[in-house]
């Protein structure tokens, strides 16, 4: 199995920017309605156990919350890969980097080629290690915030958003053809703020089979990814 995990990932803008192999044979919007903010870290969380878990992660301590294998689906894997999971295998270091940059922006101590050259370095690291490992576990989980990062400085320049999109978009159509069961998920959308942009409460999801889903809560992805667990199990 797959798992292309994609941070702010948003429905209007897949559309907007007719991304194929983003809109797979089943794609919409997901449920973030039992959440009060859509917070990245708590929405994989929940992708991840089942669980809403606003309540147990505080925001002051938000990014180095980690779950072990046993509080999520992967235990129902006999192997797996994670790169860059948000509150499993995240990756500090890069993105403390990204965080002191985007500050950094706004009290003028740094550019946004700065910011953006920084994002892409470390997106194009994920890329390649998820790449590295595709085909050699039972699931692989990458995980790439480029929509994010990126769509906080500048979602209202169609340019650059555009560029985000397709680049992703790639990273779909690479997957496709693999015969694994992909799943496409975000844990959010986003929405403009003149030139900027901040997180919305439509996420994303997309599979190469048709699931029969309307408005699937995050949370009920849990359930789906063990069933399909327990398929390859059965025919192994």
């Amino acid at each position: 199995m797959i798992i292309l995990a994609f941070d702010a990932l948003d429905l209007h803008q897949v559309q907007k920017f007719n991304c194929k192999n983003l809109m797979q044979k089943e794609h919409g919007q997901t449920d973030l309605s039992d959440f009060n903010q859509a917070r990245t870290v708590v929405l994989w969380a929940s992708f991840l156990t089942g669980k809403n878990m606003e309540a147990k992660i505080p925001i002051k301590t938000q990014w180095t919350f980690q779950l072990s294998p046993e509080q999520t689906f992967l235990k129902s894997f006999k192997t797996y890969k994670t790169i860059d999971v948000p509150a499993f295998s995240y990756k500090q270091k890069n993105h403390e980097e990204e965080r002191k940059l985007l500050k950094a922006y706004f009290e003028e101590k740094a550019t946004i080629e700065e910011c953006d050259a920084a994002v892409w370095r470390n997106h194009e690291e994920n890329k390649k290690e998820f790449f590295s490992h595709l085909g050699k576990s039972d699931l692989i989980m990458g995980y790439f915030d480029l929509a994010d990062f990126i769509g906080h400085l500048s979602f209202g320049i169609t340019e650059k958003m555009a560029k985000v999109y397709h680049e992703l978009d790639k990273i779909a159509e690479q997957v496709k053809n693999t015969g694994d069961f992909v799943l496409i998920i975000s844990d959010h959308g986003m929405k403009a703020l003149g030139r900027f942009g901040d997180h919305s409460k439509n996420g994303f999801y997309s599979s190469n089979h048709k699931l029969g889903l309307n408005l699937p809560k995050i949370t009920g992805f849990y359930d789906l990814v063990r069933r399909i667990a327990e398929n390859e199990h059965a025919t192994n």
